[in-house]
């Protein structure tokens, strides 16, 4: 996940730097609709648990979720 937000960190940089403007919602929705299927239900939770989503909030979320999942299967093991 970590990756995968870098990456896309750094396009939408790049973008910014050719003077294209993704306002906060719009980039919000290209990180979710960019994640595999495996997180079809953290997205599909964050979609519909909120009006507003706000891209610190929800890298955040990711971030946590990757964790969790990370500690479980510790666990498991």
């Amino acid at each position: 996940m970590l990756e995968h937000l870098n990456f896309f960190n750094k396009v939408i940089n790049e973008l910014l730097t050719v003077d294209v403007k993704i306002d906060e919602k719009d980039k919000v929705l290209i990180l979710l609709s960019s994640l595999s299927e495996s997180y079809d239900h953290i997205v599909t939770t964050m979609l519909y648990g909120k009006e507003i989503l706000i891209f610190k909030e929800v890298t955040s979320t990711l971030l946590s979720n990757e964790i969790r999942k990370k500690s479980n299967q510790e666990e498991q093991t």
